[in-house]
């Protein structure tokens, strides 16, 4: 049984094998993919089933502009 001192456990990621999984990260790939190119899903994503539905892992894309970056300063922050 589950309370809220219980550690967070990361969802398991998507085997083929789980058909379950596998109906969300379809599903959220027709819903959140297919109209843009901002939102991405791995092909083996994490996947957290939970009461009423699952947490599907998925890549999300901000431009530097949007996080309040110039050119100059992004370019700076993450060159290696």
């Amino acid at each position: 049984m589950s309370n809220d001192m219980d550690p967070i456990q990361p969802p398991e990621p998507i085997s083929d094998a789980d058909p379950i999984k596998a109906a969300y990260v379809a599903r959220a790939r027709r819903q959140y993919t297919a109209s843009t190119d901002d939102i991405e899903i791995d092909d083996h994503p994490n996947v957290g089933v939970a009461e009423g539905g699952a947490w599907v892992a998925a890549w999300v894309w901000v431009t530097q502009e949007d996080a309040g970056f110039g050119k100059e300063d992004a370019t700076e922050c993450c060159e290696s």
